[in-house]
This record gives C-alpha cells, structure tokens and sequence, in this order.
C-alpha cells in the first residue's frame, strides 16, 4: 500500500509539470491532441511557430507535433491572443500544486475527503461517496464522470461544433433557412431579427446529403491544386540547392584556376627577373674586371717605372727608359676604349593585377522573385480556352422552362410558364414532385434554404421551401416582376420597363427604380459588388448599371439577337443568352467578350452551379442541356 501511494504521489507530480519549461504548471491550457501547457509558455511557442506564415493558420504542438488550427474563424484573432482563447484544463488547475486533491463537495461542508473522480461538466473534484450521489441526481446523471486516472489519461480533447465562438458558448439550437447557417439564441435576436424561416437545427441533416459531396469533391480538387503548388515549391527549393552547389563549384574551380594562373605568372615574372638580374650583374661585373685589369695594368708599371725614375743611384739611361717606358703605357691605356655600364631593371606591376586586390566580387549573384497572385477557387476557370462539354440532356414535354436553379441536393428546381407549374427533377430529367400554382411562374431564385419564384400576374413573389417545397409565403412586390436576383440584402426585379431594388426585404415603399433606357427587360442579374445586369430582348443589349443607375458598360455584338435569360458567376462574368442567334455569351465583369458557346436551341433560361462550373440552358420546348467546363 506504501509502494502505491508513493507510486500514485509520484504521477501525480508528472501530471503537473509543463513539457515546455519543466515546472509546475501556471494557467494550463490544453489543446485538441490533449496536452497542455502554461498559457505563457504555449503563447511563445505559438509566436515562434507562426513567424514565417503570412496568414497563420494554426501551429505544431510542441510535444507530438500534430497540426493545431487557430482559434476562432480565419484571421480573426491576432497571433498574441491565440493561447487565451483556448480551454483552461481545470484539472491540472486543481492539482497542481497540491499533493492529492481533495472532494470539493466536502470541502465546502468544511470536510477534508480525498477525491477520487473527476467531473468534466461541474469541472469538480469528487470523492467516492459523492461520485455515487452525482451520478443519481437527476440534473447531473448525463455528466460525464471519471475516475483521476482515466481522466489523467484521456487522449484527445473533442471538437465542439455545438457552441457559437461569436457570443460566449452558446449552443446552437435552430437553422436559418434563408441564410443557411446555424444560430443560436443571442444570433437570432440580433443577426437574423428579420428572418422568418427557421427550423430545429437536427432536422436538416438530410439536406445536406447531396452538398456534402459537391463540398467533397470542390475540397479534393483545391487540396490537389494546393498539393501541386507545395510540390512546385519544394522543387524550387532543389533546385535552388542544385543552382547552389553547382555554382559553389563553379566559383571554387574558377578562384582555384585563377591562383594557380596568378602563381604561374608570378612564377614566370621571378624567373625572368633572376635571369635578368643574374644578366646584368654579370654585364657589370665584366665591365667592373675590364676596369679593374686596366688600372691594376697601369699601377703595376707604375710602381716598377716609378722605382727607376726615382732611384739616384740607377743610370740615366735606365731613368729615362722607365720615363718613356711608363709614359707609353699610360698613353695606351687612356687610349683605349672606355665605356661605363649602367644597368636599371624596371618592374611594375599592372594595373589590372592591382584591380584585383580592390575587386568587390568575383561574380553577380541575385535572386528574381516573381509572386503571382494564385487562384485556387476550383469555380474559377478560364472560359475562353475551357472545353464544353454536355454532360446531360433531357426534355419535359409541354414545359416552357422560364426559370430554374441548381438546388444544394443538386437537383433542379424550374419554373414551368405554360404548365403554370414548379417542377423538381433529377439532373437525367426524372421528376421528383410538381407543385401546381393559380397563376404562370416565370423566374426562380435560391437565398439559403428558401426558394423565391416570380409571378408577374399577382405581382408577387412566392417563397418555397426547398426541403418539402412548400409555400410558406407570398410577397407582394407592387410591380410586374419577371427576372428576380438578389446579393445580400439587396434584391433586383426586372419590370420589363424597368430594374426595380429592394433593400432589406420586399418593403414596397423602400423600393427604388433604376432608369435602364431598355425596354422589355425580362431578366436580371447582381453580382457581389452589387452592380445590376439587364438586357432588352428587342434592342438586343446588355447592360451593366450601379445602383445610382450610372450605366457601367454597354455591350452590343452582331452575334447576340434577342438577349433572353442571364446569370453572373462568383468573380462577376456574365453569361447571356442569344435566344434567336442560339448561342451563349460569356462576358468578362468589364463588359469584354470573352466566349461564344454554340450547340444551343431558343435559349430562354441559364443558371450556374454553386461550386461548380456546371451550368444549364432551358428553352420553350422544355428542352434541358446540363453544361460542364473543363480545363484544357
């Protein structure tokens, strides 16, 4: 028992201390891997980890390195602030610096009792008694209750997707139909107060079926976009490895070929100047020797001569011998020829050897960045040299399909104008289920869950819902609407005279009329800078306005007769039907043409795939060609 309570004491104090700075913890916190740090200690990890990252993401934990993602949305905390926002591990709060913990119930019954469970919801030390009493109450039987060992030993610290991070930890409870998002209770009295559409948040689980896998599938191609990016740049750094080490060698051999060159000149110029040194003191020392053989010549019969000349006792005649004997020699050697060497030897080094003390490199060395702005929305595709492809094509027989969008099951949601009709069918033409209407449907668009369908004879528009397609209401708009769209808060209604908006619902005194100079303006169009598209079927033109009614661009070509139907992608190209000249134009935000499509029939409707770049094309005959663009 001795053996286990050392044993029990001793993991206890590892439980206690930080892997990062080796003491007892100060305010741990615990990541989703399931370790925890000191807030301190884990926030100057965080900001080491994250220096190289333009946009943090997340960072390594430090202790098993598995990727943890920032806290909150993208971007919406600064780097400093990520350690505060996670969890307080109130576990290790409570045993740290402690030597066994003590029930809290009892404490606060002024009772000292050992602890022996752990509870996550009450974030409560319990001992055994008390465990057996708060698993029976009522109130806390679904609290989740474990033993100090277990709990010392869970693995990983669950993802809440419940819990609303933009007002404190409150729990999403309802769905927002209209805005396809999750809210809860502070979210709808202050973000959703004029939204009418909501629903139990575990009732539209099967909504999300068919979205799901068009969210797969948009998500795998970005991560293989991303992938091949990652790859690209892991080659550049080889390559900048191979560039580096190559050129090392380079400057090494040429230095190397340059010292050996330098020493074999230097070589070379110490040879040629011992020769010549070696030359000329041998030339001097000639002329030194001759000099030398002629004055030691002169001074040896100058010595012998001067004797007799000098000597009283010798003869005359001996005396005047030795006179013109020492004259004769003194005249024959200064009539000899005489010439004095001088010898300078001359070295200088070049200039251009000298250069190369002050050379300030021996070669250029850069580096060309070029940052290109990447697009990696797997939506965006370039129209002009895609290929297009039909990859369904189906007839409703007596339809007049004004109308229609692509719905989040994939489905297709369309407007029947003569069957005075809305028709939900398969993309292979099956009908799923008809909704039969007092009056003609003409124009269809999807906000969230909601489905808005246009009825210009009641002047009104209806709103289904997706899910049962259900009317759940009628609006009145006041006005002829064909063509509907909506951006936001801001709706666009064309009244074949005129673009009609609406801010903020259907307010029919709020509404405002944009003066198009078209006429016959059946349908619209608004993109995400919320500038209004419209065309004239009988003036055969296109134009885009603000909501000023400054007119932005207009756009006329002789291949575009009887514009009828159009739509705007996410980066603002337009796409117009050609309802006589049977094409499809697909024009770039600025108004410039960027692709005709042919192999079209009467156009009428054109309606584009969110996260896709699939598109349809309906006529008056009720014929349906599903569209596909791939890349070349």
């Amino acid at each position: 028992m001795a053996t286990s309570k050392a044993q029990e004491e001793e993991d206890l104090t590892a439980e206690v201390v930080c892997s990062i700075c080796l003491e007892q913890y100060k305010s741990p916190v615990s990541l989703r891997c399931s370790h925890s740090f000191c807030r301190t200690c884990l926030s100057t990890h965080i900001k080491s980890s994250c220096g190289n990252c333009d946009t943090p993401l997340g960072f390594p934990c430090p202790l098993c390195r598995v990727f943890i993602p920032a806290p909150g949305e993208i971007d919406q905390y600064p780097v400093d602030e990520w350690a505060k926002k996670f969890p307080e591990n109130k576990f290790l709060s409570s045993v740290t610096g402690v030597q066994f913990i003590l029930c809290k119930p009892c404490q606060e019954d002024g009772e000292e009792v050992k602890a022996k469970s752990w509870c996550k919801d009450c974030s409560e030390a319990l001992c055994e008694e008390c465990t057996k009493y708060h698993k029976k109450y009522r109130p806390c039987r679904k609290h989740v209750v474990l033993s100090l060992a277990e709990w010392s030993n869970i693995s990983q610290i669950p993802y809440t997707l419940e819990i609303c991070e933009a007002h404190d930890g409150h729990k999403f409870e309802i769905f927002c139909r209209k805005h396809f998002i999750p809210c809860c209770s502070v979210c709808v009295t202050t973000d959703h107060n004029s939204c009418s559409n909501f629903c139990q948040l575990g009732k539209v689980g099967g909504n999300f079926i068919e979205p799901g896998k068009v969210l797969q599938s948009g998500i795998e191609k970005f991560c293989l976009k991303v992938e091949s990016i990652i790859e690209k740049e892991k080659a550049n750094i080889n390559h900048i490895d191979d560039v580096t080490d190559t050129f090392t060698k380079e400057l090494s051999d040429v230095t190397t070929n340059i010292i050996q060159a330098l020493k074999k000149l230097e070589e070379e110029h110490l040879n040629k100047l011992s020769k010549l040194s070696k030359e000329s003191k041998y030339k001097l020392q000639k002329s030194v020797d001759s000099f030398e053989q002629r004055l030691l010549y002169l001074k040896h019969w100058r010595e012998l001569l001067s004797k007799n000349m000098s000597n009283e006792t010798a003869s005359e005649t001996k005396r005047v011998l030795s006179y013109i004997k020492l004259k004769k020699i003194h005249e024959n050697i200064q009539n000899m020829k005489y010439t004095k060497l001088d010898i300078c030897i001359k070295t200088k080094v070049l200039d251009d050897v000298k250069k190369l003390i002050k050379l300030p490199c021996l070669a250029d060395v850069s580096a060309d960045e070029n940052l290109d702005q990447v697009d990696l929305n797997t939506e965006n595709i370039d129209y002009t040299h895609a290929k297009v492809n039909v990859i369904s094509e189906f007839t409703i027989q007596g339809a007049d399909i004004r109308g229609g969008t692509f719905m989040s099951s994939g489905n297709l949601f369309l407007a029947d104008y003569s069957g005075k009709r809305c028709i939900r069918c398969d993309t292979n033409g099956v009908i799923l289920q008809e909704v039969r209407l007092q009056a003609a449907p003409w124009d269809v668009f999807t906000e969230g869950e909601e489905i808005l369908v246009t009825n210009p004879e009641k002047k009104s528009i209806l709103k289904f819902d997706s899910s049962s397609l259900e009317i759940i209401d009628t609006v009145p708009v006041g006005c002829n609407c064909y063509g509907v769209a909506m951006s936001g808060n801001t709706t666009v209604i064309g009244t074949i005279s005129s673009v009609d908006v609406f801010v903020d619902g259907f307010d029919a005194t709020k509404r405002k009329t944009l003066l198009t100079g078209l006429c016959k303006t059946y349908d619209v169009a608004i993109d995400n800078e919320n500038n209004v598209i419209c065309s004239s079927y009988t003036q055969h033109i296109v134009k885009k306005l603000d909501l000023r009614g400054n007119v932005l661009f207009t756009y006329r070509h002789k291949e575009l007769q009887t514009p009828y139907g159009l739509t705007v992608d996410i980066k603002g190209n337009i796409f117009v039907n050609g309802y006589t000249s049977n094409n499809i134009h697909i024009l770039s935000k600025d108004g410039k043409l960027l692709r005709i499509v042919e192999g079209v029939t009467d156009p009428k409707c054109i309606e584009l795939q969110n996260n896709t770049n699939t598109f349809f094309v309906s006529n008056g005959t009720g014929n349906i060609k599903i569209f596909e663009f791939n890349e070349m």
